[in-house]
């Protein structure tokens, strides 16, 4: 008779070599179950089941997107496809039937906009921006308008489809509104570590410490983006919506990869999965590149900046659509002009994950975080100490006033025409912003929405208007990243990064002008902290 342990090794010996097929077992088998999950959950409590059942659902459509793509003659359909329509639908015919519908959508946008003053305004801020980009273009010769157009009509769709339609608006809202209960459950690890620090008794003028409750939003999703990232999900994700961007836009993949990740993940986390292909990018996809570090936000930021008092849908639709910004303004700025050795996704390869399991992943991920945070905290000292100092220092002309006449300009032509004073707001915000972040702007805006001095077409259009990194503090910042993730490359960085900051405050404001020109009909929100009952104290609450 066999001993235990001899029965033991001739189990796994017959198991070794099948490690592929125990995977797929177990992986079918917690799906399984999820799905059963699922269903008893959607039947005894069907509103309380809408987290799950988004879930299961993006599961399923990942799952069956996967099989139709290691279907050989599915592939095989889908190469003939593109070889058809690269071959037979001649340069003419794509260029009248993309100029067509550009143009129609070009006199649906100014007859919608003929209704109001501010509107028509914000149009021809969009149009300003685009003499600025082609002025100061290192080769308006060659600029190639496909990525051009196509991104001008890709910002138009999103925020038609958001601003304009109750089912795009409820779709983003829904997908928001998971999001930020999902982040949420961040606050029982603060409870456990900070005790009632960061929920202090409601007393007015008294809140949770900014360290205590925003920020650690920023290591729960850090965590989250390096556990997917270990299983392939972000490279996934990712990838098919470079593709999109790819073959509307015609940009080269690389360009399209950065652009699509840098509308969830930082500027750090997308350049380091750019670091392969850094070496051998042409000027144009490194201008690319680093404006999409200028132009947006990461979105372990969201529910910080969401309970600022930025609306919740106008903040994710301005990062949505800073990417085909990103890639419009950038090709008018820097044409392509050399050849790229990463044009398709398939010469394209992700950074292997250094981790050992999913475990692993999660905590990698939350250290990693840890650092950001840290950066974060020392910046806003800085920068508020700053303006603290320069206030005190030219007291009789403050900086917010001199930001604000410097900027008025773009404030204007964004759409914040309603009154003189609002407008040298919005351009006091676009430029503290600018010069200093767009943090202590978020910051700004939430006292000024306290204090009633917005209008919510105002708001909405500074919510835009200051979703990207686009300040003098981040060129430090993205030479620093690139710099250690390619050496060789520091000329072309150094050259380039100013000429990045100038597009991603081109783009935000692009963002912000479609946004005004599409829709009048804005709403309000306010601070999530804004309380109307609290308690007050007083000397004589104590006595």
């Amino acid at each position: 008779m066999r001993s235990p342990l001899q029965l033991r090794s001739e189990f796994l010996r017959r198991l070794r070599g099948k490690e592929r097929q125990l995977k797929y077992l177990l992986a079918g088998t917690l799906f399984a179950l999820l799905n059963a999950w699922t269903i008893w959950a959607a039947i005894h409590s069907p509103r309380g089941a809408i987290a799950i059942l988004t879930i299961t659902t993006a599961l399923w459509l990942w799952v069956i997107l996967s099989l139709f793509e290691k279907i050989s003659w599915f592939r095989a359909f889908l190469d003939s496809a593109h070889r058809f329509y690269r071959i037979h639908v001649g340069y003419r015919i794509r260029l009248s039937v993309g100029l067509t519908i550009f143009l129609a959508g070009a006199v649906y946008v100014v007859v919608e906009a003929s209704h109001s003053a501010a509107q028509l305004v914000s149009l021809g801020g969009l149009l300003l921006l685009l003499a600025i980009s082609v002025l100061f273009s290192n080769n308006p010769a060659r600029i190639a308008w496909r990525p051009v157009l196509w991104g001008l009509f890709l910002q138009f769709l999103a925020a038609f489809l958001i601003l304009r339609t109750s089912v795009g608006h409820d779709a983003l809202q829904f997908v928001v509104d998971q999001m930020v209960v999902f982040l949420g459950y961040t606050q029982s690890g603060t409870d456990f570590v900070y005790g009632f620090i960061p929920n202090p008794p409601n007393v007015c003028g008294m809140s949770g410490p900014f360290a205590y409750t925003s920020l650690p939003i920023i290591i729960y999703f850090g965590s989250l983006c390096s556990f997917f990232y270990y299983y392939g999900v972000v490279q996934w994700v990712l990838s098919k919506m470079a593709m999109f961007l790819q073959l509307t836009m015609g940009t080269t993949a690389a360009e399209s990869l950065n652009a699509a990740a840098s509308i969830f993940l930082g500027p750090t986390e997308a350049a380091v999965m750019m670091k392969i292909a850094l070496r051998t990018m042409t000027e144009s996809e490194i201008l690319t590149t680093l404006t999409a570090g200028f132009a947006m936000i990461s979105g372990s930021l969201f529910s910080i900046y969401i309970g600022f008092g930025a609306c919740s849908t106008y903040i994710l639709s301005a990062n949505v659509m800073s990417a085909p910004a990103v890639l419009c303004v950038s090709k008018l700025l820097c044409p392509e002009v050399q050849h790229s050795k990463q044009r398709s996704m398939k010469d394209f390869r992700f950074p292997e994950c250094e981790e050992s399991s999913g475990l692993e992943a999660i905590s990698n991920g939350a250290v990693q975080a840890v650092k950001v945070i840290a950066a974060i905290i020392a910046n806003v000292i800085v920068f508020i100490a700053f303006v603290a100092f320069f206030d005190a220092i030219i007291d009789y002309l403050a900086l917010r006033t001199l930001l604000s006449y410097l900027f008025y300009p773009f404030a204007y032509v964004c759409g914040v025409i309603d009154s003189e004073e609002e407008t040298m707001r919005v351009a006091q915000l676009i430029g503290t912003k600018t010069v200093l972040n767009e943090f202590i702007a978020y910051q700004q805006m939430s006292d000024m929405l306290l204090a009633n001095q917005l209008s919510p077409r105002a708001q909405m259009i500074t919510v835009f208007a200051l979703c990207g990194y686009s300040n003098f503090s981040q060129i430090g910042t993205q030479l620093g990243i690139f710099g250690a993730l390619c050496s060789e490359r520091k000329e072309s960085y150094a050259n380039l990064t100013v000429r990045a900051m100038i597009a991603g405050c081109i783009a935000c404001l692009m963002t912000a002008c479609i946004a005004g020109a599409i829709t009048n009909d804005a709403k309000g929100c306010l601070p999530t902290a804004a309380s109307t009952h609290c308690l007050t104290l007083t000397n004589s609450t104590f006595v």
